[in-house]
Parts: C-alpha cells; structure tokens; sequence
C-alpha cells in the first residue's frame, strides 16, 4: 500500500515537472517575437479554457496562442480583460486550482498576483469572494498581497467575512492579517461584517485575533459592532462581544449614541434586558442630544422599554435630559407620545412629572403647545391634576404661547388648540403685560408645509377615491348573471347560492364603504390648514388601501362565478386576479416583512 502511494506521489511530481517545462519553454523563444501591433488583452479561448479548469487543456491552449500570435508567457499573463482580471484573477475564482498553481509556479514576479482589475481586486480578494480556501492559500505565498485594499475599501479577510467562510477567515487571520478594526467604504469593519452576517463562529475568530491588551477604541473604525449587534437583534453576540472585550460596549455611533439607546429607539427588549444587567451605569448614561435611554422610550413611544427603565431608579423626576432639563412627560409631549403620556398620567408615583418645569419654566403642557401637539394637549388638559395656569420664565401660559406662536398655514390648527385651553380653564398671563417676552423658544414660528404640493396629493387620492366608489357602486346593482324575473323571486339575483357570489357581494361591498369613508376624510384637505391636509392624506391612506384591495378580489369573483362551469378560464381568471391582488399588495408585504427580519423589535408594531 505505502509502495503504491509513494508510485502515485512520483508519478505526481514527474506530471508538474512536465508541465512546468511546457510552460518555461513558452517563454525564451518567443518573447522576442512579440508583434509591435499586439494588443494586450485576454483572449476568449484562454478565459475558457481556465473556467474548464483543466490545466493539461489549459496548457495546450497556452502553447496554441502562444505560437500563433508569437507572444511569450510573460506577456500572456500580464494580458487583462475587458474589466481588467488577468488569468490569474480567474484562475482564482474557480474550484480546481491546477492551473492557479501552474501559473503561479513559472511567474518570475509574484508581485503579479498583488496586481488588482479595475475594481482594484487582487487575485487574493477574488478567490476570498469565491471561497476558495485552497486558491488562497496559494496566493498568500506571494509576498506582500494579504493588506491591499480595492476600491470598496475591503481586504481579502473583509471579502472571507463577507462570504461567511469561517475557514478561509482562519487561513488569513493566521497568515498575519490583523485587519479586524480597519472600515471599508461603506464604514464596516470585518468585526462589524461578521455581526451583519449573523455569522458567530467568524465573529469568535476575529475577537480572538484582537490584541489582548490592546483598548478597542482606540483603533476601531467605522460603524461599531455592538450596535450592529443591536440594529440585527444579535442577543448571542452581543454576549459573546460582552465575555471577551467589554471594552466595545464604551464605543458610541456616529450620533453620540450607546448601545442601550439604539437598543430602546429599534424597541429591542431582550437586548435591553441584557444590556441594562450587564451594564448597569447606561441606563444613566446620555446620548449626543442629552438625551438618558427612557427618553428615547418616551420619544419612540415604547411603554414596555419605560417600565423596564423605571425599575432601576425610583425617583423618575430625577432623569432629566441634559441640555433642556426635560422629564419623560416633556419629551412624551414634545414628540405627541399620548399613549405615554396618559400611562404617566395615569400613574400615581409619577405625579410629581405632570407640572414640572424644564429649565425654561415649561411645563409638559406648554411643551405640547409649543410643538403644536393638539391631541397631547387634548390628554394633558383634561386630567384635573394638570394646572393649566402655570407660567414658564417667560410669564406665559400655555394659552399665551398658543397666542405668540407666529403660524403661517394652519389658522384652524391654531384656533382649536386655543379653543380647547379656553374651556378647560387656562387663562391668559396677569404678568405678560408687564414683561416683554424674550421669545417662546424652538418651534415658535412654524414653517408652512407646501400646502398646494400637500393639496395635489390630496386630490390624487380622492379622485382615486371617488372612481373605485362609483364603481363599486355600480356593480352592487349590476350584478353578475343578473336578477330573477318571475315570482315569487323576482328582484333575488340568480346567483344567489354560489359561494363565489358571496365574496363578490362582501368585497365590493367593502370596497366601497372603504372608498366612501377615504373621501369624506379627504375632504379636510379642502381647508387652509396645512396640517388638516397632513392628517387627512395620512388617515385616507388605510381606507384606501383597503379598497384597492377589494375591488379586484371583488371583480374576480364576479368573473368566476359566470364563466366557472368552463374550469380552464375559471381558473384562469383566479390565477389572474390572485396575481393582480399580489402586485397590489406586494410593496406592504415586503415592508412588513423587512421590519420583521432587520429590526425585530420594531416588528409587531408594524400593522
């Protein structure tokens, strides 16, 4: 047995040393014989007989070329194709690694293989691409290629993690490549790839090759892995991130923000869960706007995340933001948060929240004013523990404010936050007259909002609105196989018992009410405010949609039920009309289900 694989390891090497001698002999009696006219580019033959991968072939076609255009192997090699891969380039990207190996063995200059195409690839970049482990390791013997960078910015261990090779990760993270921080164009570093890609054994490789003494932060570059860990609901490794270099969890986005604030804007509760008993202190910590992890709760409206947060401090009133001195009631009612805001309304140990002041004297209420949160205002004034008639560093009240605020296009807006003041007790300032006001702070001027762009859009869903109505509306009478005209059923329709029927009648019925109730909202839009017009492009839009949908489940049962005695065209027209309902629904679909799978703690809000 051991005579027979020693025969097979002699008869090996006398193979590659003939084809070694085919190769070297292309390259002294022909090198002079190079055409003046010769242009350098790879022929089709050659790109051929390399993806065969067939390397005696693949010689043969060397030899053939060679002779005829009476260039030197030399030449051969350095030739580049129309995106500018040499043979070495696609060499590399196939399985078999016959022919890299050849080509590799008679180059006098390795330095060839560091070479990149137009995209600036090196032969090392596109095998890691590929996953060719046994290709590159061949090509790491070729001196200084394994830290090129191309054009996107990646190295050849950026591409292994990318392709989710964990072996060919090993390969290079062992040959030397510390390139573990370094970020690419897109501002990812390999760290930070193997996150995206949700790949932990690659991610476990690259925190081994980190530096142990090394601070992370002071080389990372580029969007941080733990917060990547977050965004992609990675709970396993942020774990593995937290036993092996806690250090990651100190970095910061490129907004200021911690781990823990992304964790509560994305509404990520396992990740928050973790991350608030691993690190206790974020909870604490703010972000670039000043802003604590339950503001950002408040912000975004999470009422689980809020209650989670409240556990770990017991005086609430202390959490204030750093620059504006705003409790979660102020931020809840700066943003138009009225599911948080009733909770904290409703909630007898945060009552000191409801007339607290900011360090401009505001109150939650005059906040909501400012921003011009009529239903936060709605909410706030009529809870009797509210006091309506508090005054902020500029002695005015929230009926004040409502007063000062210079409004361009939204009159109705205006006069209904008054309104509603008025006869829930606020009053105007006794002290205003006798100050003059320094000004009313951000937001006091609101800008107007396009009202003939918002307008236009208005009238493009009520004339949409108006056309499936009539149209439905006329089908509930011209109904498909018509009416019976003797007695006693005169006046039933004659399909009266077919189950088809039955979803022709409820979807154009449903179709139309839903269009109905779409332009009566759209109606609004006629007025002068501009945020009347918002409110009521943005409240057509289920209606709407609804009867999009509808309509055409409704003209497909019609069909069906006249033609379904002929199965080939009833079926027909259920293919055509299940495909019709599907291209409608299509871009919702898609959505939804990327909100699920990219940011799977905001997934069950997304209805």
């Amino acid at each position: 047995m051991d005579n027979d694989s020693a025969s097979i390891d002699i008869d090996d090497r006398q193979i590659w040393e003939q084809r070694r001698a085919r190769l070297k002999a292309l390259d002294p009696e022909t090198k002079s014989l190079r055409r003046p006219e010769f242009k350098p580019r790879v022929n089709p033959v050659l790109q051929k007989a390399v993806k065969e991968g067939n390397v005696d072939r693949f010689i043969e076609a060397l030899e053939k070329y060679s002779a005829e255009e009476r260039v030197s192997l030399s030449d051969i090699i350095d030739m580049r194709g129309p995106s500018g891969n040499s043979l070495l380039h696609v060499a590399a990207h196939i399985e078999n690694v016959d022919i890299l190996r050849a080509l590799l063995e008679v180059i006098p200059d390795k330095q060839l293989a560091a070479e990149g195409n137009y995209l600036g690839d090196t032969a090392l970049q596109v095998a890691a691409r590929a996953g060719r482990i046994r290709s590159a390791e061949l090509l790491l013997g070729c001196g200084r290629i394994l830290h090129v960078v191309n054009d996107a910015g990646n190295t050849a261990l950026h591409e292994a993690v990318k392709k989710g090779d964990a072996e060919l990760t090993r390969l290079l993270l062992s040959r030397g490549s510390r390139a573990v921080y370094p970020e690419n164009k897109e501002r990812k570093c390999p760290l930070y790839l193997a996150v995206e890609t949700g790949n932990l054994e690659i991610l476990k490789l690259l925190m081994e090759a980190m530096d142990e003494t090394e601070v992370p932060w002071s080389r990372m570059q580029g969007m941080s892995p733990v917060h990547g860990a977050v965004m992609h609901g990675r709970l396993k490794m942020l774990k593995e991130m937290s036993k092996r270099k806690k250090e990651l969890f100190d970095l910061r986005d490129a907004r200021g923000s911690p781990p823990l604030h992304v964790a509560v804007s994305v509404n990520y509760v396992d990740g928050i869960k973790f991350l608030v008993n691993e690190f206790a202190a974020s909870v604490f910590e703010g972000d670039g706007e000043g802003y604590l992890p339950i503001h950002i709760a408040c912000k975004c409206g999470h009422l689980e995340i809020i209650n989670e947060l409240l556990q770990h401090w017991p005086d609430p009133e202390e959490l204030l933001t750093l620059k504006e001195g705003h409790n979660i009631l102020h931020v809840a009612a700066k943003y138009g948060m009225t599911s948080v805001v009733n909770y904290i309304l409703f909630n007898p140990k945060l009552e000191k929240l409801i007339n607290a002041k900011d360090k401009e004297g505001n109150t939650p209420l005059h906040v909501a004013t400012l921003k011009w949160q009529s239903d936060t205002v709605f909410y706030l004034i009529t809870s009797t523990r509210v006091n309506v008639k508090l005054v902020n560093n500029n002695n005015l009240t929230p009926l004040d404010i409502v007063d000062e605020i210079g409004v361009f296009d939204a009159p109705l807006h205006k006069n209904t936050m008054a309104t509603l003041l008025e006869r829930n007790g606020a009053a105007r300032s006794k002290d205003r007259a006798l100050c003059k006001p320094k000004g009313i702070g951000p937001g006091g001027s609101l800008q107007p909002q396009h009202l003939d762009r918002l307008r236009s859009q208005a009238e493009t869903r009520m004339v949409v609105a108006t056309l499936i109505g009539t149209m439905t509306f006329a089908a509930g009478f011209q109904v498909p196989g018509g009416y019976k005209g003797s007695e006693p059923d005169a006046g039933i329709a004659m399909l009266l018992n077919k189950p088809m029927y039955d979803v022709f009648v409820v979807c154009n019925m449903i179709a139309m009410y839903s269009s109905m109730i779409a332009v009566v909202i759209l109606l609004w839009a006629q007025s002068n405010d501009s945020d009347s017009v918002v409110r009521a492009i943005r409240r057509s839009n289920l209606p709407l949609l609804i009867a999009l949908a509808t309509m055409p489940v409704a003209f497909m049962a019609g069909v069906y039920v006249t033609v379904s005695k002929l199965r080939l065209i009833g079926a027909v027209s259920l293919i055509i009309g299940i495909t019709a309902l599907y291209a409608i629904l299509r871009p919702y679909i898609a959505f939804i289900f990327w909100i699920r799978i990219n940011w799977p703690g905001l997934g069950h809000h997304v209805q």
